[in-house]
């Protein structure tokens, strides 16, 4: 359940621990303890925030997806290639394209055909791709033909810290993995799935919302931030409460944790059979 702190309510969280005198507003300018507590409040929450799966942060949403800019080789409606079939004997520039037993190759650097094009692709002057010429609109599923390695974009929202899970109820978790695989690079989500549905925690700036376990961990780590400007002790009590962080962070982790349900297969409950028959999911 939220604990409706407020922001200066959590800092003199951080202040108590560390054996410090309580302020009465972060944006207070006459206080030492106000200004180091407000300077380092929105980089402590974010750090903390992307820490673990945090219940009290997590959301849904629906990513749309980002067309993807085909490599050279990859036809399709968005691009077009021009090869030439391999001929003996013949010079082909660096990064050119050509055709052999049904797909395309492209040329890793100038050179002059052998007579046997078997020669040429094991001295490496070639590279099979995985387009073939019979099916010029063939795109590979593992996303091969994009310079991400992926089949799909997709742009995260603008609120997103921590993704949880991808497609879990979109999907068949035949491996237990929990979703399907993904990478994320930069403000987009890559997989290879056509759709992508996310559960993930968001940018919470509203601190009446973060529950008890939250607030316990974001306090310690604003405390070990703190403390040494405050105390001057060379950095003990930020060793102290650090470790205090690790141990609290430790426990939300799991507690979180408890709280999610994994999606099983149930057969008796897909079973269209039992349905039909006995008129219920579970006979």
């Amino acid at each position: 359940m939220p604990t409706t702190l407020s922001p200066t309510d959590i800092a003199n969280l951080a202040l108590s621990r560390i054996g410090g005198q309580a302020i009465t507003s972060l944006l207070d300018q006459t206080s030492q303890a106000a200004l180091i507590c407000n300077t380092s409040f929105t980089a402590d929450y974010l750090e903390v925030s992307r820490s673990g799966r945090w219940n009290c942060l997590l959301t849904t949403a629906v990513l749309t997806a980002i067309p993807q800019t085909l490599l050279p080789w990859a036809v399709g409606s968005n691009s077009t290639i021009t090869a030439t079939p391999w001929a003996q004997n013949t010079y082909y520039a660096a990064n050119a394209y050509v055709t052999y037993g049904g797909y395309y190759y492209q040329v890793n650097y100038n050179y002059t055909s052998s007579v046997n094009f078997t020669n040429d692709l094991t001295a490496n002057a070639l590279t099979q791709t995985d387009q073939n010429t019979w099916n010029p609109n063939y795109l590979a599923a593992d996303g091969a033909q994009y310079a991400s390695g992926w089949g799909f974009q997709f742009a995260l929202p603008a609120d997103f810290q921590l993704l949880a899970v991808l497609n879990e109820n979109a999907c068949w978790d035949f491996d237990g993995a929990g979703g399907d695989d993904y990478e994320i690079m930069g403000s987009s989500l890559f997989c290879n799935c056509q759709n992508a549905v996310i559960q993930y925690v968001k940018n919470q700036p509203d601190t009446t919302q973060f529950d008890s376990l939250f607030t316990n961990c974001l306090a310690y780590k604003l405390a070990a931030s703190i403390s040494t400007a405050l105390r001057s002790d060379e950095g003990k009590l930020q060793m102290e409460m650090l470790e205090l962080y690790e141990k609290y962070l430790r426990k939300a982790r799991a507690k979180n944790g408890g709280e999610q349900q994994a999606i099983r297969f149930n057969p008796i409950r897909s079973s269209r059979f039992n349905q039909s028959r006995y008129g219920g999911v579970n006979g």
